[in-house]
């Protein structure tokens, strides 16, 4: 684990997943909406628990595990470019039906987008790695280039993502202030566990078995009233 983060590296985390950037405020649910929408979550607790299928054993895990590779491939491939598109492919293989393909492609290009901000993320040729890159491969990569120690980023960017799904339960059942503060604080340790765990995993620890989740953002794909593009 990283022992300090130094201060340009943590004003840079803290730029990447505020609202500046689209990892602060993308409107995507994960299915959330659906599950509100037909009574499966309704208060802190079931809004918890969804949020913690998601983290360990959903597409948070394998989100988490892909960074890390890619991160990886930055630093040590001898052909890095062609290690990130092999982890784009299979990244963008994995995603649980048309929104949550939509959802990763569109986040990583608006990530992508507002990181060039940075010289450092003009380093690598995006285009040659494909036409369409999904979110944690850019994440990862560009954590790299920036020099951003791998635990840090893992962890900030779970932690954002969480967050962001948080205040949209909070809004949609709704919740209090107070409880979605409670839901972010109680994630804290878990979020902690896996980036920690995904930064020692290898593609062979991919896998999901959050099967709710992953057919709520199915059924959110024909929801007649949705807030939530995706």
């Amino acid at each position: 684990m990283s022992a300090s983060l130094p201060i340009s590296q943590l004003l840079k985390l803290q730029t990447w997943m505020s609202s500046s950037f689209p990892t602060g405020a993308f409107t995507c649910s994960h299915g959330l909406e659906s599950a509100i929408a037909d009574g499966r979550i309704d208060d802190q607790l079931s809004t918890q628990n969804w949020l913690l299928a998601i983290l360990h054993h959903g597409s948070g895990w394998n989100d988490a595990v892909l960074l890390s590779q890619a991160w990886h491939a930055v630093h040590q491939a001898q052909s890095p470019i062609a290690s990130l598109q092999s982890l784009n492919e299979l990244s963008l293989a994995l995603q649980a039906g048309a929104e949550r393909y939509t959802e990763t492609t569109q986040l990583g290009a608006s990530f992508l987008a507002a990181a060039n901000a940075w010289p450092e993320s003009q380093q690598l040729n995006w285009e040659s790695i494909g036409s369409e890159l999904s979110f944690p491969i850019i994440v990862g990569a560009l954590g790299a280039l920036h020099k951003i120690p791998l635990d840090s980023l893992s962890a900030a960017t779970l932690q954002s993502i969480m967050s962001n799904l948080t205040w949209i339960a909070s809004r949609l059942i709704p919740l209090g202030q107070n409880q979605a503060l409670s839901i972010v604080a109680k994630l804290e340790t878990d979020i902690m566990t896996v980036a920690a765990n995904a930064t020692l995993a290898t593609l062979d620890d991919l896998g999901s078995c959050a099967l709710l989740c992953d057919l709520a953002s199915l059924q959110h794909e024909s929801l007649n009233s949705r807030v939530c593009h995706t």
